[in-house]
């Protein structure tokens, strides 16, 4: 049997009794426990607070924003021409989880009670809906169809307008050119993250919105007049969006620009006009279809019908970027690493959401100097305890030790009897503080107890986290260094002579 170990042994089971030491014992290992309870407490509030507020940023904007590379990191999206080679990549980086396109514009929304600037940001059917449902009071998100004319705002800026689910309100949207275009939409849903420097700016429209309102692309239209004379029908195009420096080209040689102009119609025809603009922008197309009546020999304009239709426009090919969502945001600058060799051929640049929020993020990681602080704090008072514990201990089997000498024990081994008998101290309070942090942390984790003001925290209630490593590694570290430091008060035992020690029992 290993001597030392059976002497701490028999020190621990003699604390038991009435000794002068007994509450001292207990005073140091209570001192330890709540220690460690704070320590663990306030690691799990401080992760649990970075967590939560890095997501809730994160949720307005992703892990990362590929744009083109001109663009700052304003929030006025710059046209970029979407290209699915580019998102195939994105797809394809490792730790990537999810990539969706977006577009975001300057703004104001305008009700009776008055007027706000606002972010206009555009998603669209592949957006991740995860974070803004979760945070939804009110209504629902919106719907991506063509036609869609919903809108998502914030509860902030619902009470400083007067806005009920439901009502109609006018957002005007500036383009590249700073003129601002309205449509009015109807308030679909609701939401409140809790950050307000968010909440009063974003509201979300589907992305077609944005496209059009930003006139990216070029939008062509046609007509044909209801009169016509025989087989001669009017017919005339007009275009919107693009540079406005037009080029058209008509299926027919006899006819260009946007007319209007008399056209034959004597058969089954389809007059097409393609739309071009000096910025190179996407091209858009007009088709006039004309069918005659084989039953009605006359052709007039009776016996012929037409329609027309165009391809849709062509802003609906350009984005404002891509937004990428990582799996890990611990993973962040490996995935910017990743993006930037999948991207170097493309002329496009990653925007990183540290960079995008450098005042929120610097903040965030300020909070660690706090925690720091407060562990160094928790085990020097620990190891102070400890200490006065350790050697009231000793001085009280000064006589132990003497007779321990006397039978030729080396004073090292009687030195490590002490540390082994603090050790089983300093693990009891571990083992308690454990229990007694993790115990609070997993009530206010399942009943959230303990509330905040969302005003000024940015969270209704205290948040905490849970990581087994990081514990794991906080136990065993305040272990190690409480045992080192016992070293020094065991030393003491070299100091007592023997013959002192067993003269005076």
């Amino acid at each position: 049997m290993n001597l030392t170990k059976f002497i701490a042994q028999r020190i621990a089971a003699s604390d038991d009794r009435k000794q002068i030491s007994t509450p001292i014992v207990r005073i140091a290992t209570w001192g330890i426990a709540v220690g460690v309870a704070l320590m663990l407490l306030s690691l799990s509030v401080v992760q649990g607070f970075q967590e939560e507020i890095r997501n809730k940023v994160i949720g307005f904007g992703s892990h990362f924003q590929v744009t083109p590379t001109h663009r700052s990191y304003s929030k006025d999206s710059q046209k970029l021409a979407f290209d699915p080679e580019v998102l195939q990549m994105l797809r394809s980086t490792p730790g990537v989880r999810h990539v969706q396109t977006f577009a975001s514009k300057p703004g104001i929304l305008e009700t009776a009670q008055g007027i706000q600037g606002i972010v206009a940001k555009g998603v669209g059917p592949d957006f991740d809906t995860t974070f803004l449902c979760s945070n939804l009071v009110q209504g629902r998100f919106i719907a991506q169809q063509q036609d869609s004319m919903e809108v998502v705002l914030s509860s902030y800026l619902a009470n400083r307008l007067g806005i009920q689910l439901h009502d109609k309100i006018s957002v005007y949207i500036f383009t590249e050119s700073a003129d601002p275009r309205q449509r009015n939409f109807k308030v679909c849903g609701i939401y409140n993250t809790g950050l307000e420097d968010f909440d009063r700016q974003f509201v979300f429209l589907p992305m077609h919105q944005i496209q059009r309102l930003s006139g990216w692309g070029i939008r062509a239209e046609g007509f044909i007049d209801s009169l016509c004379y025989g087989n001669q029908f009017i017919l005339g195009a007009m275009a919107f969006g693009g540079d406005g420096d037009y080029t058209w080209t008509w299926s027919s040689d006899d006819v260009e620009n946007e007319g209007p102009h008399f056209v034959n119609v004597t058969s089954d025809t389809v007059f097409t006009a393609i739309v071009r603009d000096g910025a190179k922008t996407l091209a858009d197309t007009i088709y006039f279809t004309f069918a005659t009546d084989k039953n009605n020999p006359s052709q007039d304009c009776s016996a012929i019908t037409y329609t027309i239709h165009t391809t849709g426009g062509s802003d609906r090919h350009y984005i404002g970027g891509y937004e990428v969502l990582l799996d890990n945001y611990d993973e962040l600058m490996a995935a910017d690493d990743a993006l930037f060799g999948q991207l170097t051929t493309k002329f496009l640049q990653t925007q990183k959401i540290t960079d995008r929020n450098p005042e929120i993020f610097s903040w965030l990681k300020m909070l660690d100097i706090n925690v720091i602080i407060i562990i160094v704090l928790m085990i020097v008072i620990s190891i102070v305890n400890m200490t006065s514990a350790l050697l009231i201990i000793i001085l009280e089997r000064q006589s132990m030790i003497g007779t321990l000498k006397a039978m030729g024990i080396e004073d090292r081994s009687v030195m490590y009897v002490f540390v082994r008998h603090a050790g089983r101290i300093i693990g009891r309070g571990i083992l308690l503080g454990n229990i007694i942090g993790l115990g609070i942390a997993g009530i206010q984790h399942f009943t959230g107890l303990f509330a905040l003001n969302p005003e000024n925290y940015y969270l209704d209630r205290v948040p905490v986290a849970f990581d087994l490593l990081t514990y794991l590694g906080l136990n065993a570290a305040t272990l190690a260094i409480c045992l080192i430091s016992m070293l020094l008060p065991a030393r003491y035992v070299t100091k007592i002579s023997p013959i002192k020690a067993m003269r005076f029992s």
